[in-house]
């Protein structure tokens, strides 16, 4: 009886410790769910916009005359956009219309003398540095002005050619919407206006401050 006490005693022992052992285990834990990947905005792709400015405008005539002006600007752009990492570049052209108007004495008639810009426009490259939301970004290209001289009653408009340049920043507002401010500097070559017995030749140059909307497709 004791060598069959002994031996129901370790067969129970046996069943019991890899139970005990089992009990004992810990069960590794299920990975935590990933974080979803953040948002990033991505400028590649057509858009277009309005914007409305200041502008403050220097004019230079024959005979050393100068004289200032200032005014509003308003005006739509468009243009389309490729990203490569934080890399930002494109193509950007505007067309706007402007309230511009600036006033002096014209030296070889001694009288009075006016300017005023009507319309304007520019093709520009644009290139830019990504920081999710913001863009930071220079542009530069050709650029258009028309202007009307007044002297004595008689008008006559021209059209200048020139170059722009400026720099800016561009923040994302919602999906598909973005605002901007940009400055920008334009100068315009000489053109002759004939204004009766007189011929004026006349080029000016202009810094421009201006606020945007603009819709992403």
């Amino acid at each position: 009886m004791k060598v069959f006490g002994a031996f129901a005693l370790g067969a129970t022992l046996m069943i019991l410790t890899p139970a005990a052992q089992a009990a004992d285990a810990v069960l590794p834990e299920a990975p935590a769910p990933a974080a979803p990947a953040p948002s990033v905005y991505t400028w590649s792709g057509p858009y277009a916009g309005g914007f409305v400015g200041y502008n403050f405008a220097h004019f230079d005539q024959t005979g050393g005359a100068s004289y200032n002006g200032e005014g509003a600007v308003g005006g739509v752009y468009a243009g389309y956009s490729l990203q490569t990492e934080r890399f930002v570049y494109g193509l950007e052209a505007d067309i706007g219309a402007s309230d511009v108007n600036a006033g002096g004495f014209n030296v070889a008639t001694g009288v009075p003398i006016s300017s005023d810009s009507t319309a304007f426009g520019s093709l520009r490259a644009q290139v830019g540095i990504a920081y999710d939301p913001i863009l930071l970004f220079a542009t530069g290209g050709l650029a258009v002005s028309n202007q009307e001289l007044t002297l004595r009653g008689l008008t006559d408009d021209q059209t200048h050619l020139g170059y722009t340049v400026g720099a800016g920043v561009e923040a994302k507002l919602a999906k598909g919407v973005t605002s901007r401010v940009e400055y920008r500097y334009s100068d315009f070559g000489e053109k002759t206006y004939d204004l009766g017995n007189v011929a004026i030749s006349s080029g000016f140059d202009e810094h421009s401050i201006r606020a945007g909307l603009g819709v992403k497709f």
